[in-house]
This record gives C-alpha cells, structure tokens and sequence, in this order.
C-alpha cells in the first residue's frame, strides 16, 4: 500500500499517474499549496525541501516504509518494482532514461524557472521569463520529430519516458498546437484510463487502484 503526497502540478500527476498505469493500491493526500501546507512541520518530515509528491511505501523490502521524492525517481522506483513501462533490454532502457531526462532536466528545470521569475514584479524579470520560455518551448521540436516517427517517445511501447513528459506537455498544451506530432501523441495518451485517474487522483485526496 502507498501513500501519495501531492498536488495538481505536472510532478504530482506524474506520482499519480504512475501508480494507476501500474495498478497499485494508494491513497493521495492533496496539499494545498496555496496555502503553504508544504510547508508545515508534518510535511517538512516527509520531505524536508517542502516539494511535492512524496511517495511512501509502506511494502518497501526495508524495515520501515520507504519515502521517496522527486518525481522521476518516484516513477523510476514504481517502474522497477512491478515490473511495468520499463524495458527489459538495456539499449531501449537506456532511449527511455534519454528521453524522460531531457524533459525533467531541459525543459522542465527551465519551465519552473520561468514560473520562480514570473511571480517577481521586476520587468528584467520577467523578459528573463520570456526568453527562458521561448526557448524551453522551442526544444519540443525534438520531441515532434521523435513522435513523427513512432507512436511514444522511446519507440513502439508506452513506457516511463511518456509518462514523465505527458503531465509538463499537457500544462503547455495549447502554446504546442504547431507541433503536429505531438498533439496526436496527447491525445493519444489521454484517452487511456490511467491517465484520466491519474489527473483526477493528483486534484483531491481518496483512495485508487484497488
């Protein structure tokens, strides 16, 4: 059984989708970060950094259960435990660790960062914003061309590295309608049930995949 910590941002529906796509028992403890509930001393204990999700494994193979942060490192840790959206050979792991990295690192890490420079009044700011924006958008290209040439972006399977890029690409949706491709990968994916969970599970708290 699991415990999922998290918000309506692209990195708590990462957690939430993951955990519906590979079937496992959760419950999901909606923070509420407008009102600084990450902040709070029985949070800081999860995850001292006061981010969103955290996941909590209370069938970890340690002693007690095991919290874990970070996004990617939650969908990593789901993936190889039960086996699912992860493949077996090392060559089509290793485009699947490429793929999702480039997001979570490139354009997600820079994306936050316009969001940090938006929320400050300062116009020098806020054109960082801009050009920080237009440029993380712009590398979406690569992620169009990869689709042009198969259904996901590690090739002919539905893996890790869709998952962990779908909920940043949703959240730009419409600034990537010029990217053809990608749209049909979008929405491809959200017509699968896991994700439609996965979306709704990050917006309020309740108990799924049992």
């Amino acid at each position: 059984m699991f415990d999922l910590y998290t918000s309506s941002t692209p990195n708590g529906q990462r957690a939430s989708i993951m955990l519906e796509e590979t079937g496992q028992p959760y419950t999901t403890h909606w923070i509420d970060l407008s009102k600084g509930e990450q902040r709070k001393p029985a949070f800081l204990r999860l995850n001292p950094s006061g981010r969103i999700p955290v996941l909590v494994d209370h069938d970890s193979s340690g002693r007690e259960p095991l919290v874990l942060t970070q996004s990617v490192a939650i969908v990593q840790y789901l993936a190889e435990k039960t086996g699912k959206l992860l493949p077996e050979d090392l060559i089509k792991r290793a485009r699947v660790y490429e793929w999702m990295q480039f997001h979570a690192t490139d354009i997600g890490a820079t994306l936050f960062t316009c969001f940090y420079l938006q929320r400050r009044s300062l116009f020098g700011l806020s054109m960082a914003a801009f050009i920080l924006r237009r440029w993380a958008l712009g590398l979406y290209h690569h992620f169009d061309e990869q689709l042009a040439a198969q259904p996901y972006l590690a090739g002919p399977e539905y893996t890790i590295a869709d998952v962990i890029v779908l909920p940043g690409a949703l959240a730009q949706e419409n600034r990537l309608r010029d990217y053809r491709n990608i749209t049909r990968w979008l929405e491809d994916l959200k017509q699968r049930p896991a994700v439609q969970q996965g979306l709704a599970a990050s917006s309020r708290g309740s108990s799924h995949a049992e």
